[in-house]
């Protein structure tokens, strides 16, 4: 991860949706987006976490500073 091409939303009080709109629209390839999902207390993270990897981004989770996050990178397409 190139710490030159992160960047980080709070997504701790966006909606599913809002959020996943969100990361589609500003999110480029090898680029690495952080979502900042807090303390995840309705499960959102898992919810967030699966709809992306469902929808083939490449997805990690991870607990940074007492909040959950997910970092998301757009994959490269083949050619």
């Amino acid at each position: 991860m190139n710490q030159d091409n992160d960047k980080i939303i709070n997504a701790e009080n966006l909606n599913i949706d809002a959020t996943l709109e969100k990361l589609s629209s500003e999110l480029r390839p090898d680029e690495t987006l952080i979502l900042d999902v807090g303390n995840n207390y309705f499960e959102q993270t898992d919810t967030i976490y699966d709809t992306l990897v469902m929808r083939g981004y490449d997805v990690k989770k991870s607990f940074k500073n007492g909040r959950n996050q997910i970092l998301v990178t757009k994959k490269q397409r083949s050619q």
